[in-house]
């Protein structure tokens, strides 16, 4: 663990200067990642005079009106529009490696970053990514008692302005919170567990007509990606179910973290059983889920992480299936 803020963020910048510029994942993957792909062909219509159209009330919510803000000035600003979004996905890496290194060894960090979830967050599904790095860097302020909590409290609200589905993680969080006051031993995971499984159903069924209602344009966003299969989803809910009979934690915080990662986890597998695609969840919370496993007794601990780094060798193989098969 590296807790010296000096070295901590001088380790951090050399991780996300290689991860993002020295290794060529373009050439790797043999395909340019859609979300650079997309974002440049928009960037370029903005600048010859394209038009974002404007939104009130709950729809200027759901438009997520910051990112609005920082895609149009890149627009405006930048000639290089690759440059300027590759340097949001090494901010958001940054943050990434920052936060967990703080809390787990050094090489565990490096090793469980280097996967091709966090690869396609970071550079896929940049906005997503640079969302949930404001939250950590929130949660990291918010912990800093040096730190005035107001400050966190509006990064905290910045995050939802760059990615309206952070509203989600939120939700989760305080539900595991309140549960956390009330349910005692074991039953609180047996909670998340199901907690997950009434999620995933309600984004199957419910979460559209809402979306609807509302007229947002994430309805039926889900029924146009295809879902991660079982046999990649299935290591998530064994990590899950390790946590949920292992994790005996009698400190709250890493109690209720430990739900959290639980409930995400379990929501990416039922989310497979139904159809739909849900490991980028997964992939956003990957720090949460790497402190969560180095909170298990140090043998069970040790095991997980194989078993995950052993995954993370299939997972390589299943991200590279159309160069190398």
């Amino acid at each position: 663990m590296v807790r010296n803020y000096y070295l901590n963020y001088f380790l951090s910048l050399l991780f996300a200067i290689t991860f993002i510029y020295l290794i060529p994942w373009t050439e790797i993957y043999g395909a340019e990642f859609a979300d650079i792909f997309n974002y440049v062909a928009r960037l370029k219509y903005l600048a010859r005079g394209g038009y974002e159209g404007e939104v009130s009330g709950v729809k200027w919510l759901l438009s997520e009106p910051l990112w609005k803000i920082i895609f149009t000035n890149i627009a405006s600003v930048f000639s290089d529009y690759r440059s300027a979004l590759y340097g949001l996905s090494f901010f958001s890496i940054f943050v990434y490696f920052s936060f967990l290194v703080k809390r787990v060894e050094f090489y565990i960090a490096i090793i469980f970053l280097f996967q091709p979830m966090v690869i396609d967050l970071v550079l896929g599904q940049i906005r997503n990514a640079v969302a949930f790095a404001v939250v950590l860097l929130a949660y990291d302020f918010y912990e800093n008692k040096k730190v005035n909590n107001n400050f966190a409290f509006l990064l905290f609200v910045i995050a939802i302005f760059i990615h309206v589905s952070i509203i989600v993680y939120y939700t989760i969080y305080f539900l595991l919170y309140k549960l956390n006051e009330k349910v005692e031993d074991k039953k609180y995971y047996l909670i998340a567990i199901f907690t997950a499984l009434f999620i995933a159903f309600f984004m199957k069924y419910g979460s559209n007509i809402v979306l609807s209602l509302l007229g947002d344009r994430h309805a039926n966003y889900e029924g146009i990606i295809r879902a991660s299969s079982l046999s990649y989803s299935l290591i998530w809910f064994l990590i899950a179910l390790t946590l949920a009979t292992f994790g005996d934690f009698s400190e709250s915080k890493k109690r209720i973290l430990v739900a959290y990662v639980i409930t995400i986890l379990c929501f990416f597998f039922f989310s497979s059983l139904l159809g739909m695609f849900a490991a980028r969840y997964v992939a956003v919370i990957m720090p949460l889920t790497i402190i969560a496993i180095g909170y298990l007794p140090k043998h069970i601990q040790q095991g997980t992480y194989l078993a995950l780094f052993l995954y993370n060798i299939f997972a390589f193989k299943y991200w590279l299936k159309f160069t190398i098969l």
